[in-house]
């Protein structure tokens, strides 16, 4: 056993806060002299204001604060991330920030990773903002307009990040300025914060609504490449790439009746044949999606959980249902989108909590000014960390995993088993099945029951299996409520935790293992690797698997894939910049027309004559409405358009690198003339309906017009973990030259 890198131990950060902090003492005010203490007191002497949020704490809950607590709730107030062990209290750190930041006039939005624990968090604290003169609320995917807009109303909001950010998007939709949710930009603290911060960052969220579906289109693609002959086309599914060859290129240019697959005017085939590729040889069922009520549903790869909102870019869901031969469904439009960083960075304070940021402490300084403070544990972590197992094979790794199960289980110890995918942990509970060993799964076929199962899983003799801690919100607490039992967990070594492999990531390690030796508890953790798991083979050849050192050789790989994927991240945020920037403007110029800050203007500057005789005719409040329908409608239509448009150049923008460009500098410049070509349209489009509606003092009569937007809308969240950006290297070393000639083509093409 060793002293691993997740028990490194720190001083406490901000000590000399925190004694100022303790040495306030308000045990003996009634609750009328302590309110009126919080209401009279100046709100900029921190130790003073914080120690009167101590006590209120402690008068609702009954219990106080660590001085580990205090210094995280601190360390969130000066707009910092704070890493707090698992077990360790943060909520009541968030809670004491939240309400400092309130009382000083700020809103304040606490940013959970999921509706469930937005509702809980909001009903445990929801006393102490009370206590405080602070309103408060939460919101969930089921909230309804009304409760929304009181919500946000409220001092502090508990809501998933995701939700907020839907709302700013629904935003964008609203024809009525009543409709919109007024979102204030004041705090916002995250909770998860690099899951959420660095794991999801890349996730763009998406509001979209109904349009033509393309499905026998896409069908009769998936039909051809479903057939297509194994050296038609490679593909990796460790990866996530592929690539045809030239006998494949000319398979599908002959069944489809092509002269040349790579012309602009096959865009759209192309984008459906990609999707009907990665659907049908890299997306994997029950690992990347799961089928329910004869639905696709998406899941999280960080969490193993079912993304209840979340689907596949359009074309590619489609072909995932076409697949599964399900019965088909339109396809979705994209109204507007935004990445998840971006949408954050909207905020003028950006603090958060978690378990585990140390390790992205570079990222989170580089993609948000973000600075993390290690708060360390009130009781030193006694858990002990055993070296990692390495084993020659899977079914090596497997047999001695089943054996430590039965090591622990014989003598009442709780055991949580870490796997990577749904699938292997469906695997793992046959075999425990098999062996007569009773056990929950936590996966995304039960998530409903989770936090009965998290909460159970430190009892005796308890077997727990989860594809990833992240995000779960509810602590291990051995025995669970009986002290009794708590004592025979500890006397048997507390909560064994047992990994299936490395993580891409040390963090998703630590999340794991952290559920054990909480607040002092006795534990233990191990990781089982295999020399054929995934993440070795694509870094080590079989002489070096076999040399000295193997553990260190392991971690550096797994550091390696974190700095690969951290760059990926790198790479998306530098193609979204510019179209952020774009969405800004027009979110601006839509905005200021809604609430008719500005008029459009374009039937006065573009035809006057016209102008002039509908102000004799209808008057200018009708011509003025009229335009303002007209260009709310073509704003999104048009921006639906310039989306759809970015993602096609985006999506093969990296080709251009054999023509020896850059690819970001040019996809900018696409960025920019098609921006051009919008806002012309726009102008374009509201011109002509000016002049070939009926208008009338009450402007125009869109529905009869034929100018109705979609008639419904959904929110999503588009994955794109799996991104063409980190395999450009290995893509061109492969490419066929029949390829490389028809990519030079496509880069002398107008596009």
């Amino acid at each position: 056993m060793k002293k691993t890198l997740f028990q490194k131990q720190c001083v406490l950060p901000y000590a000399d806060f925190v004694s100022k902090v303790n040495q306030f003492s308000w045990s003996t005010l009634n609750s009328s002299e302590l309110i009126s203490n919080i209401e009279s007191c100046d709100k900029t002497n921190q130790p003073l204001l914080y120690s009167l949020i101590k006590e209120v704490i402690t008068r609702c809950t009954g219990f106080t604060l660590f001085d580990t607590q205090i210094s995280a709730a601190y360390s969130m107030a000066q707009g910092n991330i704070a890493e707090l062990p698992t077990g360790e209290g943060k909520t009541l750190s968030a809670v004491m920030t939240a309400t400092c930041l309130a009382l000083q006039g700020k809103k304040v939005h606490i940013l959970t990773f999921n509706d469930y624990l937005s509702k809980r968090d909001y009903n445990l604290n929801k006393d102490i903002f009370e206590f405080c003169r602070l309103s408060s609320s939460f919101i969930h995917e089921e909230s309804n307009i009304m409760q929304r807009k009181q919500a946000y109303a409220c001092n502090v909001v508990y809501a998933s990040a995701k939700q907020v950010g839907f709302d700013y998007l629904k935003n964008f939709l609203c024809n009525d300025s009543n409709d919109i949710l007024s979102i204030c930009f004041d705090v916002a603290l995250v909770d998860e914060a690099d899951s959420i911060l660095i794991d999801e960052a890349r996730i763009p969220l998406v509001v979209a609504g109904n349009s033509k579906s393309e499905s026998e289109q896409i069908s009769k693609i998936d039909e051809i490449i479903e057939y297509m002959n194994p050296q038609d086309i490679i593909y990796d599914t460790s990866k996530h790439t592929f690539w045809f060859t030239d006998s494949g290129i000319s398979y599908i240019e002959n069944a489809l009746q092509l002269d040349n697959l790579f012309k602009e005017e096959n865009g759209d085939t192309l984008t459906f044949i990609n999707a009907a590729v990665e659907a049908r040889y890299l997306l994997v069922k029950d690992k990347d999606y799961l089928i329910k009520d004869g639905q696709i549903f998406v899941i999280e790869q960080t969490t193993g959980r079912i993304a209840l909102t979340r689907k596949f870019p359009a074309a590619l869901h489609q072909a995932v249902e076409v697949k599964e031969k399900l019965k088909d469904r339109n396809q979705t439009v994209i109204y507007n989108s935004i990445p998840l960083q971006f949408f954050l960075l909207k905020y003028q304070i950006l603090c958060g909590m978690t378990g585990t940021a140390i390790s992205s402490a570079k990222e989170l300084k580089t993609m948000y000014g973000l600075a993390v403070d290690v708060i360390p544990p009130h009781i030193s972590c006694i858990r002990k960390d055993y070296q990692d197992r390495i084993c020659d094979t899977e079914e090596e790794k497997t047999n001695l995993i089943l054996q430590q199960i039965k090591i622990s289980h014989n003598k009442g110890q709780p055991v949580l088993i870490g796997t990577q995918s749904v699938k292997e942990s469906e695997q793992y509970s046959k075999l425990l099945s098999a062996n007569n060993l009773p056990h929950k799964v936590l996966n995304a076929r039960n998530d409903e029951e989770e936090a009965e199962i998290i909460a159970n899983a430190g009892k005796p003799y308890k077997i727990t299996i989860s594809t990833n801690m992240a995000g779960r919100g509810v602590d291990i607490r051995l025995g669970g409520k009986s002290e009794e039992e708590k004592t025979f967990v500890e006397e048997a070594g507390g909560l064994f935790v047992i990994g299936c492999g490395i993580n891409v990531s040390s963090r998703i390690d630590r999340q794991l293992i952290g559920r054990s030796g909480r607040q002092g508890d006795p534990g233990e953790s191990t990781f089982f690797i295999s020399k054929e798991d995934t993440l070795l083979s694509n870094y080590f050849c079989e002489n070096k698997l076999r040399s000295d050192k193997l553990n260190k050789k392991i971690r550096r790989a797994q550091k390696y894939e974190e700095g690969k994927s951290a760059e990926a991240r790198y790479m998306l945020s530098k193609y979204a910049y510019i179209l952020e920037l774009q969405r800004q403007q027009i979110t601006t110029y839509r905005d200021e027309i809604l609430l008719d800050v500005r008029t459009p203007d374009f039937l006065r500057d573009y035809d006057p004559a016209l102008f002039t005789y509908y102000c004799n005719t209808v008057g200018i409040d009708g011509i003025q409405h009229g335009e303002k329908q007209l260009t709310l409608y073509f704003i999104n239509q048009h921006w639906a358009d310039y989306l759809y448009t970015m993602e096609n150049i985006r999506n093969g923008i990296h080709l251009c690198i054999i023509g020896g460009l850059n690819p970001i500098d040019e996809y900018h410049k696409a960025a920019v003339s098609a921006f051009s070509d919008m806002e012309k349209d726009i102008k374009k489009d509201v011109l002509y309906y000016m002049k070939t509606c009926k208008i009338t003092s009450a402007g125009i009569d869109m529905e009869g017009s034929g100018l109705l937007g979609t008639s419904s809308t959904c929110t999503y969240m588009i994955d794109e973990s799996k991104n063409q950006f980190a395999r450009l290297p290995k893509f061109f070393l492969t490419c066929p030259t029949k390829i490389a000639i028809r990519l030079q083509y496509v880069n002398n093409s107008p596009l």
